[in-house]
């Protein structure tokens, strides 16, 4: 059972007031751990999450515990108990997605795949940092100091949050002399006009513009029809069993209770309120179906599942994914479409942008690599994204900037 202890060191806040923020130097912050995110208050968490980090929200780790069980968090206090931010933890796991294995997502720099403390949602792929904007910075120091000792006290050889955007990676890096940030993946983005799948369409080379016209043609051919609708519980049975068959497919479990207790416990504490069913059906039986979250303007994909048992693809899941939630989610106030980490090329043709995401890693002991090593390996990480996509400058947005310095100096 996690005890709820606390250690105090000095820092700096940013207090809102009237015009701004200003600096309230030497005050105390606490660090604790909690056994869950249950033990949290809904509406203070949430009022520290970013508007891109809808995997971190409250209800979204609500969820993944009632599934899963119980994961620590540790959090970060003032010396009035005012949550500041937080930081969930999770054991990690080896499947074959390899998706959280250390030796295969930064290979060259053999770190070992076991011995870590996770940090973000269990098998999050697309992370954030929890804390005032603003006063994220003076925070973070503290947070890896108790996330850390965690780490310690289990007899694990240090902590990783892995999947970072590039500017809570180097934030996160900068809090301990001993962290490095190592590039290992890309989240893709896709821009939602308002005007939309026409804008959409028209927006794109004239060659994928045709492609994708003639995969609504195809599957129009096909005889199937597309809806777009809130993802109400008469979806649910038809949901668990499409995406298991797709998860079966590619290395995934064939057994329905893994994706029916996900779907069950997000129902329950609310966060299937804001998401979306984009379902494609043949003579009235639905045969796929993708599952989307909405969180502020953006909109998230998360879930697809095919009828592999009775039909052959006939372009189900690009139109499920991104013709019919690109021609409903302007008018419902999204701008933001995240795609995840899967199938690159693939997205960046239908005009996804590259986003980079790190590992921050620190040891209980020593450092993963030196400095000179980490800047040669983010160098060369950049080389090797940028080659996905020759001739498709769309495909790396502002965030590569990042890490240009590091790519100039190898």
């Amino acid at each position: 059972m996690i005890s709820m202890y606390r250690t105090r060191s000095v820092w700096t806040r940013a207090r809102p007031v009237a015009g701004g923020f200003h600096q309230v130097v030497a005050s105390q912050v606490t660090t604790r751990v909690v056994p869950h995110i249950g033990a949290v208050s809904r509406r203070e968490w949430n009022a520290l999450v970013g508007p891109d980090a809808f995997y971190t929200t409250h209800g979204w780790l609500d969820g993944l515990r009632h599934s899963f069980g119980n994961d620590p968090v540790v959090l970060a206090e003032d010396h009035a108990g005012r949550l500041l931010g937080g930081v969930p933890t999770w054991p990690g796991e080896t499947d074959p997605s390899d998706l959280f294995d250390l030796t295969r997502m930064l290979p060259g720099l053999h770190i070992p795949a076991e011995g870590w403390l996770w940090l973000g949602p269990r098998r999050g792929t697309q992370n954030a940092l929890v804390g005032p904007a603003p006063g994220t910075r003076p925070i973070l120091g503290p947070l890896l100091d108790r996330t850390l000792a965690l780490a310690r006290s289990r007899g694990l050889d240090g902590v990783v949050m892995p999947y970072l955007p590039s500017r809570y990676a180097l934030l996160l890096a900068a809090a301990h002399p001993r962290a490095r940030a190592l590039l290992h993946s890309a989240d893709t983005l896709l821009p939602i006009p308002q005007g939309g799948l026409e804008a959409y369409l028209a927006k794109l080379g004239r060659r994928d513009r045709h492609r994708r016209r003639r995969e609504l043609r195809d599957l129009s051919r096909s005889g199937a029809q597309t809806a777009w609708r809130p993802f109400t519980p008469d979806l649910q049975d038809t949901a668990v069993r499409l995406i298991t068959q797709n998860r079966a497919r590619y290395g995934g479990t064939p057994d329905e209770s893994w994706m029916r207790r996900s779907i069950a416990a997000q129902r329950a504490v609310g966060v299937l309120d804001d998401a979306y069913a984009s379902v494609v059906t043949r003579d009235d039986s639905p045969v796929a179906i993708a599952i989307l979250y909405g969180c502020g303007d953006r909109l998230h994909a998360r879930y697809f599942g095919f009828d592999y048992a009775r039909h052959q693809p006939a372009g189900e899941y690009f139109v499920a994914l991104y013709q019919t939630p690109l021609q409903h989610a302007a008018k419902a106030g999204y701008r933001h479409y995240h795609l995840g980490i899967s199938a690159w090329p693939s997205k960046i043709r239908r005009g996804a942008e590259l986003v980079p995401q790190a590992a921050v890693i620190l040891p209980v002991n020593g450092t993963v690599c030196s400095d000179d090593q980490a800047a040669e390996h983010n160098a060369q990480a950049v080389r090797a994204w940028r080659a996905i996509a020759p001739g498709r400058p769309h495909a790396y947005g502002p965030a590569w900037s990042d890490w240009v310095s590091q790519d100039t100096e190898s």
